[in-house]
């Protein structure tokens, strides 16, 4: 199944991708729920990930591509389906549980039609990341037009509402768009082995996501306690790369195929070193918004990179397998990440946490360059499946 068949159904099921993370904490202000119990609610949705990482690889790889993401946008249904309805805790948990799975499946079952397709790995990460933000920049749109008829209950009520019914059409959608031929389960002997070098890029991917969420999530208090802007202003500085992401994805990935995967991580990441100490200098907020946005495609175009070296010349059939095991890393480091730069911001003060996120960004420059050979990959090994260094399979 080729992923252009999935391209719209993934727009849909996206709409409230980016407006969620700004509305959540909002939502349980409203019903009267702490700090600690919103806090509660993201730490079960890294743990429904970080779980679903674990047993969802083999899941897809046994099972079609199109199996998967049918199932990815059903459980994105319910769990719009169930915030709209959500007004308890246990409601609010039960969702994030869903979501979480919803998104490790929508991701594995992509990625890993990016990959049957032979064509550049970075560049269809690319297609997959502009495809949802520009499905996000869309919900954007809705929010807008929901909330500006509504009190804020009932709107995110008629949102998530909304949200449903496009993602049971993105499933109706992909139902028209069954291939002809499934895949064949893989075998149950069949395991992936990581090579030395893909264990260093999955140590790398683990201590990039360190940094890069100790910055991210502290951005808003940041931006509150030094420029004191309302929330117009800071989704302005928020929707400014996501919307430049969202056209220019595919191109991005593009830079680290022709470049080459070690050169584009090692010079973007120092790049986005000098960039977050200058981010904390900036005079006022237009300046602030225009380093933040060359930061975020600066780490964009690294991450497609990182990606896609890892999983250069991985056999579609245990894509999932494969890549699941790295995502693992992506999430553990998405946990420690917050814990870090919160306690710096507690005890140093606001800036403090971008030059650690600075420093920890250099050293991984460092390892970069020392970890990561000139030529990438030159093989890939699993039990029973070998690449030679010209990239054909031999069994």
């Amino acid at each position: 199944m080729k992923y252009e068949k999935v391209a719209l159904s993934i727009v849909l099921v996206s709409l409230p991708f980016l407006v969620f993370d700004v509305m959540l904490p909002a939502y349980t202000k409203e019903l009267g729920y702490t700090v600690f119990q919103l806090s509660i609610l993201y730490s079960v949705y890294s743990f429904s990930e970080l779980i679903m990482r674990l047993v969802i690889g083999k899941v897809s790889d046994r099972y079609s591509r199109y199996a998967v993401i049918c199932c990815a946008l059903f459980l994105y249904g319910l769990a719009y389906f169930l915030f709209a309805q959500a007004r308890s805790l246990g409601y609010l948990l039960a969702a994030r549980m869903v979501q979480g799975a919803a998104g490790i499946l929508l991701t594995i079952s992509a990625v890993s039609l990016v990959t049957a397709e032979k064509t550049s790995f970075a560049q269809g990460l690319g297609r997959y990341s502009g495809n949802r933000q520009f499905g996000g920049i869309l919900g954007i749109g809705l929010t807008f037009y929901v909330f500006s008829r509504s009190d804020f209950l009932e709107g995110w009520n008629q949102l998530f509402l909304i949200s449903a019914a496009f993602a049971m059409v993105s499933l109706v959608y992909t139902f028209t768009q069954r291939p002809s031929l499934t895949k064949e389960p893989v075998s149950q002997s069949e395991k992936v082995v990581y090579t030395a070098l893909e264990q260093k890029i999955w140590i790398l991917n683990f201590l990039y996501c360190i940094p890069v969420r100790m910055a991210g999530v502290l951005i808003i208090p940041y931006m509150m306690e030094v420029y004191h802007v309302d929330m117009e202003a800071i989704a302005f500085v928020f929707i400014l790369p996501v919307m430049i992401s969202a056209f220019l994805s595919p191109k991005i990935g593009q830079i680290g195929d022709r470049l080459g995967y070690k050169k584009t991580i090692l010079s973007f990441t120092l790049i986005a070193a000098v960039l977050i100490v200058l981010m904390v200098f900036s005079p006022d907020l237009w300046i602030f918004a225009l380093i933040w946005t060359t930061y975020q495609l600066a780490l964009t175009a690294q991450d497609y990179s990182l990606d896609a070296l890892f999983a250069k010349g991985v056999p579609e059939q245990v894509m999932g397998n494969f890549y699941g095991k790295y995502m693992f890393g992506t999430s553990l480091g998405g946990i420690i990440g917050p814990f870090i730069g919160g306690s710096v911001f507690q005890l140093a003060g606001g800036r403090a946490p971008y030059f650690v996120c600075s420093a920890f960004l250099a050293v991984i420059g460092v390892l970069v360059w020392r970890l990561i050979p000139a030529k990438g990959k030159l093989k890939i090994e699993t039990s029973g499946l070998t690449e030679k260094p010209d990239g054909d399979i031999v069994r």
